[in-house]
Formats: structure tokens, sequence, C-alpha cells
């Protein structure tokens, strides 16, 4: 029988597996009874971790604390010789995780100093901290080295949010173009450092959606990139792995001109998804899918859990498929589904 990591690999690798691989973020299973019972059952670790270091030369940083509408802020200030810029964040009450209330970029003439903080950012190797972590998990799982998002991406996400994006990239095109080139640029530094590092598994957190990340958007700032890396990663034998846990029906025949081995997070039909396995395993045949266990089975009995993960199983190719916990699962019931849902992995797996 394979270990969970073996089992992993196999499938990342589109190699046929002794059965379809469950796996969970280590941040979204919090260590415990329940978790061990699950991991017992052959779930598998899923860590990220930077092959990379960051430094912000010649910018001042600095945190303060609020308490408002019942719940912690912490107010990031970043000052420059430009000038300065800060960012709201809260953390989730349930997995600890940073949410944004209040973006950096508020403005057109922000990016002037957002542009000036990434292009002041170094990036140092991180390796002998990667490869202690990875010797630590274990077989228990797989680590894998976590990217920064493409520019655009990280520009909506982490920036702006999607209205500041919007206006700005239909009335100030010009100024997105400089600072995505200098995004660009950083980025190509930190793959270079990731190609040269000991990691196997190299992954890209873009939570594409098409409602936003439209296809011509896609084909001019995120495609590019993909097959950029792609190429630079599957020259030194690596896995490239994108995060794409939204709408994709759109993007489906884009995506599969990427030079990406595995879609993550994948949405499946009735969890928000609008791309069907059956579509999505004919469309991307060279691709491994690894799909999101969707949340509502939380709500489910046991029952209806088995019969949803025995017929999920009967779509897929053995080989290019993965069931993975990589979205938040409803605090209260988790506990009591993770563990169905591995036995019904082993009963039909």
């Amino acid at each position: 029988m394979l270990t969970p990591r073996e089992r992993i690999m196999q499938v990342l690798r589109r190699q046929l597996p002794d059965r379809v691989p469950l796996g969970a973020y280590s941040f979204l299973l919090p260590r415990g009874t329940a978790e061990r019972k699950v991991r017992e059952k052959g779930c598998g670790i899923v860590h990220f971790e930077r092959v990379y270091a960051t430094e912000m030369q010649n910018v001042e940083i600095s945190t303060k604390e609020k308490w408002e509408n019942n719940e912690k802020t912490t107010i990031h200030i970043y000052r420059t010789p430009l000038g300065d810029l800060y960012e709201k964040t809260k953390l989730d009450p349930g997995y600890r995780s940073q949410w944004t209330k209040e973006f950096m970029i508020k403005k057109p003439s922000d990016y002037r100093i957002a542009k000036y903080i990434i292009e002041n950012t170094v990036y140092h190797q991180n390796y002998e901290f990667f490869v202690e972590v990875e010797k630590n998990i274990g077989e228990d799982g797989i680590l894998i080295a976590n990217m920064d998002r493409t520019p655009l991406q990280r520009t909506l996400i982490e920036l702006t949010g999607t209205e500041r994006l919007c206006i700005d990239l239909y009335e100030r095109a010009d100024i997105m173009e400089e600072f995505f080139d200098s995004l660009r640029k950083k980025q190509d530094e930190m793959y270079q450092i990731a190609a040269d590092s000991p990691a196997q598994i190299i992954h890209n957190w873009d939570n594409l959606t098409e409602d936003i990340t439209e296809p011509r958007l896609f084909q001019k700032y995120c495609l590019p990139l993909y097959n950029k890396y792609g190429h630079l990663l599957h020259e030194r034998g690596k896995i490239y792995v994108v995060h794409m846990d939204g709408k994709l029906y759109h993007l489906k025949n884009l995506i599969k001109k990427a030079e990406i081995d595995v879609i993550e997070s994948f949405t499946l039909p009735g969890a928000g998804g609008n791309l069907s396995l059956q579509e999505a395993k004919d469309v991307w045949k060279n691709k491994t899918i690894v799909a999101n266990l969707p949340a509502f089975l939380c709500y489910k009995d046991e029952e209806f859990i088995k019969r949803f993960i025995r017929d999920l199983l009967i779509q897929v190719p053995k080989e290019r498929f993965m069931l993975d916990v990589s979205e938040d699962l409803p605090q209260k019931f988790w506990r009591r589904t993770l563990p169905i849902v591995a036995d019904a992995m082993q009963m039909y797996g």
C-alpha cells in the first residue's frame, strides 16, 4: 500500500495510484482527534512554504491594532521616500487566516508608491528551511513551494480589490501596464529561485474565476506567464500547479494551452463551479485535476456523503484526479464530515 505522499505524487505525475488520494491543506485541518482519525484513514497533509525570503529595503513597516465592530483589525503602514500607504486586515474567526478590509492601493497615485515598494523588495534563497520542513512531513503528505500570484491576480486580490482594478484598467491603462511590468520582473526573480530550489512542486495561488478574469484578460495577462514559468520549471523536472477555484467554463480552452501540470482546487458543479468534471477531464487530458471537497457535504447525512463520493469517483480518471480540502469548511461540522469522506474514499477510490 502506498503512503499518502507516494499516492499524491503519483497522481500529480499522472501515474496510476492504488486509490484516488484524499488530501487537506495543513492550515485547514486543525490538529486533534478528528485530524488524527482522518489521517489514519489515508488523508495526506498538503503543506505550503516558500523557497525564498523577502526583504523590503528603504521601506519602513509598522503595524497598529484596533478593536472595531467586535473584531481585531490590524493596520499595516508602509513608509517610503515617495509617500506612505496602509492596508487593514482582520483574522478569520475560524481558520485564523488574514482577510483584507482596506486595500493598499486606494487611488491611481498610489501605484507609484506601491511600485517603489515592489522594486525595493529583494528575494533570498531559503532552501535549508524548506528541506527541513519536508523532512518533518515525511511520508504523511507533500510540501509545496508557494509563489506569489501573477501580476493581474495579485493586484486584484491583494492590492486593489475588484472595483479599483476594473476602473484603472479602463481609465489608466498606461499606469497599470507599467505597474504590471514591475511585478513581472520581480516574479521572474522568484521563479528563478524556485527553479534552482530542491522543491518538486511549485504552486501559484491565482484564485482564478471567469467572473472577473474573463478570457481576454486571461489571454493577455495570465497565459503568457503560465507558459513562461511552466517552460522554465519543466526544464528542471518540476510540477507546476495553479490554484483555480472559480468558474472556468469560458476559460477551459485557454487553460488547455497553458504549460500547467495541475489545476488545483477545481470547484465542482453544485458547489459554485460551472464546468463539469466530465468536460474538464476531456479538455485537459494532459493535466491533473485536484478538486475541492464541497462544503455543502457538511450539511448532509452520512448516506448522502458516501453516495456523493461514490458517484464522483465513478467519473474520474484515477491517474490524474485527487480530492482535497482546499477551501474553508464549516467549523461546526467538519469533524463529523471528514472521517465519513475518508471512509468513502477508501471504499470507492
